[in-house]
């Protein structure tokens, strides 16, 4: 199969998407949201919206979004023509200038509590939902002034608790992007309705991606926002990421999901494939996708390696990237053992959601040997090893007592065992 489409038609192509990109550049709406779907030219877009407003003398622009790895793919593609950070960072600079932030603070804090009060809470579930909880927001609030560390969470609440009391301290903006809108949540919408209120906005983000669960991102927020009426909604429906097997696969499975009552609340898009020269040979030499069944685990890593050989150029002068999704964690571990020992070596199969507390523990105290937080960490951790957890409980009960730095609640033995470790002094 081969592309019959012409010069004419890829430039007719290019004008309609550019049609669409300077219709979002020109409007004069205060507030914009812009449904983009994976590819659709997102990053081009901020961009020219960037320079545009360069351009009339607009330099205080924010780009805003939740993930280091996507502020830093916004950094390099924004350059110099916007001040980009993560919701975190931008909230704890607002907050308190000096303060630090430590990313694993509210497990810390979760045990404290059980500790404390002999039952379990999620404070990222409190944060993340705004749910009224007193009691247990005022326990983690004394923690974490004796740590002298904010949580990522803790620093977005503390910010909006600071805009409620008052709105002055609201800054403005001459324009904020925020990317990936899909996967706010309660707490990160509630900010951005503090910050839209003074600044116009642009949030470009797409329901059909929200994945972060976890984090307790709900596409309603965005679906709601379409179709409220209080922004000028637009579409990037061209993808020129994908080939069109991939883009009629798509759209095969929405309607097929909304034909059997599911995603009724869509917000109504289309995703359509975007041809150029070098797609329609990829998408003419692989018109299928092809479904392996009833593969075993013992040869994943085999299939693995062979399907990437077939695809493949090996006179291309760039390697592929491959995403593989497993279910378990157990099976990851098993398909990365088996492609390295087919040669593979860059692979990333990191554990994202875990900590070794140690060895974090020894970096916060070779940075402040005073630090609550590493003696804390570091005690709970020497209490773990050597059975003595009930010694671990009883400073911790002290510490909420007292208030006294916890490496004055230790034993000069204890003390002294825990400088050994790392030779601090």
């Amino acid at each position: 199969m081969h592309s019959d489409r012409g010069q004419g038609d890829y430039e007719e192509y290019t004008r309609k998407r550019d049609d669409i990109t300077t219709a979002i550049i020109n409007s004069k709406a205060s507030k914009k949201l812009i449904i983009a779907g994976p590819g659709t030219g997102k990053s081009y877009l901020f961009q020219q919206i960037c320079k545009r407003r360069s351009e009339e003398g607009d330099t205080k622009i924010l780009a805003l979004s939740f993930i280091n790895e996507l502020v830093d793919d916004l950094a390099r593609d924004l350059s110099q023509l916007a001040e980009v950070k993560t919701l975190h960072s931008f909230a704890l600079g607002n907050v308190h200038s000096n303060q630090k932030m430590f990313l694993h603070l509210g497990k810390v804090i979760e045990r404290d509590y059980a500790i404390s009060f002999g039952n379990e809470v999620d404070f990222n579930r409190i944060f993340c939902n705004l749910i009224d909880a007193e009691e247990e927001l005022k326990f983690y609030s004394e923690r974490r002034r004796y740590y002298n560390y904010f949580s990522p969470n803790c620093s977005v609440y503390t910010l909006i608790k600071m805009f409620e009391d008052n709105e002055n301290r609201i800054p403005e903006y001459s324009l904020i992007l925020i990317d990936e809108y899909q996967d706010f949540n309660k707490l990160e919408s509630r900010l951005l309705f503090f910050l839209s209120g003074n600044s116009p906005v642009v949030i470009v983000g797409d329901d059909d991606q929200s994945l972060y669960e976890f984090k307790y991102a709900d596409p309603a927020d965005i679906r709601s926002k379409y179709s409220s009426g209080d922004y000028e909604t637009f579409g990037l429906p061209y993808c020129t990421r994908c080939t069109k097997v991939i883009i009629d696969a798509f759209g095969k499975l929405i309607e097929t999901a909304i034909s059997k009552g599911y995603l009724q609340d869509r917000a109504s898009k289309d995703f359509i494939y975007y041809p150029s020269e070098k797609k329609d040979r990829l998408s003419a030499t692989y018109p299928r996708i092809i479904l392996k069944r009833n593969m075993y685990q013992g040869v994943l890593a085999y299939n693995i390696d062979k399907d990437i050989q077939e695809v493949f150029d090996p006179s291309a002068d760039h390697m592929p990237t491959v995403l593989i999704i497993c279910p378990l964690r157990k099976q990851i571990e098993f398909v990365e053992k088996g492609l390295r020992a087919r040669g593979y070596k860059n692979i990333d199969a990191s554990k994202k959601d875990e900590y070794d507390a140690v060895m974090e523990g020894f970096i916060l105290l070779q940075n402040n040997s005073s630090c609550n937080l590493a003696w804390r960490m570091l005690f709970e951790a020497e209490c773990n090893r050597n059975g003595t957890s009930d010694r671990f409980e009883q400073v911790m009960k002290e510490s909420f007592k007292l208030n006294t730095p916890f490496r004055d609640l230790l034993e000069v033995d204890e003390r002294r065992i825990i400088r050994k470790e790392k030779c601090i002094t």
